[in-house]
């Protein structure tokens, strides 16, 4: 078994337990509970789970969907947390290696995951969470000059402080022109301030360059996705779609691939003549 196979398996089963955890903090950090204590239980009926009701994607299926306390369905999005979470740090995982970039790039991919469960949910985008990823951002950039392979490729790779820096100021700052821009045009708030800082707090970790493509995606991927749900429900414009989940997907795409997709953007723009 090759090393990038074996760091993709540690990296599903290190997800699916994380993606767990992940439940447990959308749930809760929003309202200011503790992420720790007490014990996980379920939300509508209050029973406490036993350590084999809270086994990841398994304890689901043997519950059959069900809470073993009340009866009540469990809510979709706690499988599909820990599934995503599982695939998305086995990706993080291989494309990243084996080196000093591993650490970086869960962190990148776990906090990001959180802020789109949790803006799904209540349509809100916490400065616990938006706040500590720009700064770890900004920390990890640091950290850079000190260990020049967070600077190499061909995986993802930290960029220069001073990037990150404007990386920051580009992510916050276009969006605060866009959201400006479509006050002043419909008289409407079309965009909350989480989502300016968590562009801006991205930025800080795929710099300036990438920022702008980050924004793209997500308003590629909202539009396809929020067509299809307007489609599926029969809802017209009124349909309230949180932006975060989409820019969290496309700044974690960057991360990793940026100079393959900005390759691709290129050459779908015609740029490069």
């Amino acid at each position: 078994m090759t090393p990038t196979a074996v760091l993709a398996i540690a990296g599903a089963v290190l997800g699916l337990l994380v993606g767990s955890f992940l439940n447990v903090v959308a749930h809760r950090l929003p309202t200011g509970a503790s992420v720790v204590t007490p014990a996980s239980a379920c939300p509508q009926c209050g029973h406490r789970l036993r350590p084999w009701e809270n086994i990841p994607l398994l304890s689901f299926l043997l519950l059959r969907g069900r809470c073993r306390g009340c009866g009540q369905p469990i809510p979709w999005h706690y499988p599909a947390t820990e599934a995503i979470t599982g695939v998305a740090t086995a990706v993080a995982a291989s494309v990243a290696g084996p080196g000093w970039m591993l650490l970086p790039a869960l962190v990148w991919t776990w906090l990001l995951i959180a802020l789109a469960r949790i803006d799904l949910d209540t349509q809100l985008l916490p400065n616990r969470l938006t706040y500590p990823l720009g700064g770890l951002g900004l920390a990890f950039s640091s950290l850079a000059l000190a260990t020049p392979v967070l600077l190499q490729g061909p995986g993802p790779a930290m960029p220069l402080p001073l990037d990150a820096l404007l990386g920051a100021a580009v992510g916050y700052g276009l969006l605060f022109l866009a959201a400006w821009g479509y006050y002043l045009t419909t008289g409407r708030e079309g965009m909350g301030g989480g989502d300016l800082k968590l562009l801006g707090a991205m930025g800080a970790w795929i710099g300036p360059v990438a920022v702008p493509l980050a924004l793209f995606l997500a308003a590629v991927l909202g539009s396809l996705m929020g067509g299809a749900l307007m489609l599926l429900r029969g809802e017209g414009r009124q349909l309230a779609i949180p932006f975060g989940p989409f820019l969290a997907a496309g700044g974690w795409a960057l991360f990793f691939w940026k100079d393959a997709i900005i390759r691709w953007y290129i050459g779908l723009s015609g740029f490069s003549g």
